[in-house]
């Protein structure tokens, strides 16, 4: 099955998120939680959705596992030596997509589905994690939200979020 993930989507928010609900159980568009705010989309075995796109990364998956679901999406980008890959496969948490680069490098992405921050931060003190994390190597993690309304995209909404006596207007 091929997993392609797209960097910074040409389209807008609106156009995500029809796609998006069109289709449901392999099209993820996901806000970046972090600094470095941006979004991405996750299209899972749908060459026609990944044509719409310019710049797709394209991955072979290793395994998917449970259900594809949930506010909260974990991302590790890692490399591994040897057969640590294999080693890896068997700590995998339950919702997972573990994917190959299709080029055949020892590139690998995993995204893990979680109902909320708080599941995830219990995953992420696991002994489960922390053995998983020592097989890799150049692990690079990123949390994303799993946006369903144009409003989770909009900085004014964070912002007063936060500090509604600070923020413009």
């Amino acid at each position: 099955m091929k997993i392609n993930l797209v960097l910074a989507p040409e389209q807008e928010p609106a156009e995500l998120l029809a796609l998006q609900s069109m289709h449901p159980t392999n099209c993820f568009y996901l806000a970046k939680e972090s600094q470095l705010a941006g979004t991405n989309m996750l299209i899972l075995d749908d060459p026609d959705l990944v044509d719409k796109f310019q710049r797709p990364i394209s991955f072979d998956s290793v395994i998917i596992s449970g259900l594809l679901q949930g506010q909260v999406i974990h991302q590790i980008a890692f490399q591994t030596k040897g057969h640590q890959d294999e080693l890896v496969t068997q700590l995998l948490p339950d919702d997972a997509v573990l994917a190959q680069n299709s080029q055949g490098k020892a590139e690998f992405m995993l995204w893990s589905f979680w109902p909320d921050h708080s599941a995830l931060a219990d995953y992420l003190v696991s002994d489960n994690y922390t053995q998983m994390k020592q097989l890799m190597k150049n692990p690079y993690t990123t949390s994303y939200t799993h946006v369903t309304s144009e409003s989770q995209l909009s900085l004014t909404h964070q912002m007063r979020d936060f500090d509604n006596q600070t923020w413009w207007g």
